[in-house]
């Protein structure tokens, strides 16, 4: 059995993630504005769901609406009421079964134009979105019926609603198929109690791909992996856009599989080295034939070029070489990692360089991660110091891949490269207090208070003992960037702090698992250890959130925070990317 990770009365809610499973596009979520449950597709032509709650979900009894209360553990969800209850699992990740006692369940529709509506054959009806795809509600036992009826006027149905109730004494049952463009029930299906358990099983087994961690983290370390599990899409889901298994961001918020959070989500998988490099070159499937990737990828197949996210591969590769059990990779791994890594990172030289200065640029923000940062309060092109450790992590794991496979040759070119590009941050962006920017136009330093002029901490033990120190002291400051939840992306007395931004303000998750692990490579490790509990107990009170505010009260009024880790803010509640970074850090304390 396991243990109830979201409900009505419970410290979280889903409001903050739908319950779903491992390669389902169809999911359950409450909606934090009515707080009804909602059928939802995590398909869409933009990062955000266009169309996030197409069918409500309301138990009734007698006609009548019902309140009701809900939890659910990693397999099931379970809707209470006065009368009866209503349940939730899955058969296979595009078939969701539904059981009923005590109550009736309706499913209420409203179509948009050129939507479809129909019962195709008797306990049968299928519902046709646009872009969505596709469901068929099959009936099982029990009573199902329908009102669907087409509108000519309107090139639609009419609104209609497909109930499901018990008969007599016993359970009403139905299944629901999702598909993109056609499908077919099953002659039979298993027992629900079954599907349950089975479900249950493949997350159970799922888990073992991660080591212990403390037990003051173990129950959001489940759900951290369920979060993380639920993401997980491919391309068995009926369309060719997603070419492997890639992690979404969230099924409500950002629907995509974005370049570097799949690094991040490598670096989790401690016992699973051999998952970890498949998952490390899933964007890689879209390589062009200069060597770049997309920013990210959909399962309808859009691959965003206008920019790529952070190339954060080489610190991914490295942190695996150092701290996973890699006895189980083979010389094909070490290739693919070499011959991907490697046209990468000259793709990175020969097209963030064009004023061929020997060190790639930043062209766009998004490509840095901090998207609205005061980093680019002076332009672009811009020589960033944390892209410059990047560079460097890039360089040094083409090195050890070539060792890997015996090319002495590049091996030794390789961490020449790491050691040039190291030497020009150390020696030409550090001031002695912090690293500087340059800008590529006019070759003029830049300072301000965004914390990535200290990310190169990242480094670790590659930077040089006083440097790193001085940073760590930095970090540690509360009069800089230290706050009570962890890491600051702004310094705390800029005046371009924002606390409702992105990365000009809040505790930021790779922000802080960068730094961090950084810092605790390094030999910083009572203030890496401290400020990691902080951050840590930070998403043990707020849920795994990308962005937690710095501080406790409103700055300026002395009220309480509100509305910063909910669906209605840009913190995105329980993505799998906060998920996955929880569990490489607990694993650290």
């Amino acid at each position: 059995m396991s243990n109830i990770l979201f409900g009505t009365n419970r410290q979280f809610t889903l409001e903050r993630l739908p319950f779903s499973i491992e390669g389902a596009y169809l999911s359950v979520y409450q909606s934090i504005t009515d707080k009804n449950l909602y059928f939802s597709l995590c398909r869409s032509e933009d990062a955000g769901l266009a169309r996030p709650n197409p069918i409500r979900i309301i138990p009734m009894f007698e006609g009548d609406e019902l309140p009701f209360i809900y939890e659910c553990d990693a397999a099931k969800l379970t809707v209470s009421t006065k009368y009866g209850t209503a349940e939730f699992t899955y058969e296979a990740a595009d078939i969701m079964r539904i059981r009923v006692r005590g109550i009736t369940l309706r499913f209420d529709y409203v179509p948009l134009m050129h939507e479809g509506g129909v019962e195709r054959f008797p306990g049968e009806v299928e519902i046709a979105f646009n872009l969505l795809g596709k469901l068929l509600f099959k009936h099982i036992s029990g009573n199902m019926t329908n009102t669907a009826k087409w509108n000519f006027r309107q090139v639609s149905p009419y609104p209609f609603v497909i109930d499901v109730s018990p008969e007599g004494d016993n359970h009403g049952e139905i299944a629901i198929h999702e598909y993109y463009s056609n499908g077919v029930a099953n002659e039979s299906y298993i027992p629900f109690d079954a599907a349950y358990e089975k479900t249950l099983a493949a997350f159970e087994k799922y888990c073992e791909n991660y080591p212990e961690v403390p037990i003051q983290y173990r129950d959001m370390a489940e759900r951290a992996i369920w979060v993380v599990w639920q993401s997980r899409l491919g391309p068995e889901g009926g369309q060719k856009g997603l070419k492997d298994v890639a992690v979404y961001m969230h099924k409500l918020f950002l629907i995509r599989a974005f370049g570097w959070q799949q690094c991040f989500h490598a670096m989790a998988l401690a016992d699973n080295a051999k998952e970890a490099v498949r998952l490390l070159l899933t964007l890689f499937h879209y390589q062009d034939k200069e060597g770049g990737i997309p920013d990210n990828a959909s399962d309808l197949a859009q691959y965003n070029y206008i920019s790529t996210k952070p190339p954060l591969y080489g610190f991914a590769c490295c942190y695996m070489l150092d701290n996973f059990d890699t006895s189980g990779l083979t010389e094909d791994d070490y290739t693919q990692l070499y011959d991907k890594l490697s046209r990468f990172t000259n793709w990175w030289f020969k097209h963030h360089d064009h004023a061929k200065t020997g060190y790639p640029s930043y062209y766009h923000p998004d490509e840095s991660g901090y998207d609205e940062a005061t980093l680019f309060e002076g332009g672009l092109p811009i020589q960033s110091p944390d892209l410059l450790a990047y560079i460097v992590m890039l360089c040094e794991a083409c090195s050890r891949l070539a060792e890997k496979l015996e090319d002495t040759v590049n091996a030794e070119f390789w961490m020449a490269e790491s050691t040039r590009v190291l030497d020009y941050l150390v020696n030409d962006l550090w001031d002695g207090k912090q690293f500087r920017a340059k800008l590529v136009a006019t070759g003029e330093y830049f300072e301000c208070g965004s914390v990535a002029l200290l990310q190169a901490a990242m480094l670790g033990k590659r930077l040089p003992r006083d440097i790193l120190h001085t940073i760590a002291l930095r970090i540690s400051d509360p009069n800089e960037f230290l706050t009570d939840y962890g890491i600051a992306t702004e310094n705390l007395q800029s005046p371009f702090h924002a606390q409702r931004s992105f990365t000009r303000g809040p505790v930021v998750a790779p922000t802080n698992a960068l730094i961090l692990l950084g810092l605790f490579d390094g030999g910083e490790t009572e203030i890496a250890r401290t400020i990691c509990v902080r951050y840590l107990n930070a998403l043990l009170a707020e849920g795994l959130a990308l962005a937690v505010s710095p501080f406790r009260k409103e700055p300026a009024s002395g009220d309480d925070i509100v509305k910063m880790n909910t669906g209605m803010s840009v913190s995105f509640p329980f993505t799998s990317w906060a998920a996955s970074i929880f569990l490489a850090l607990a694993s650290k304390i």
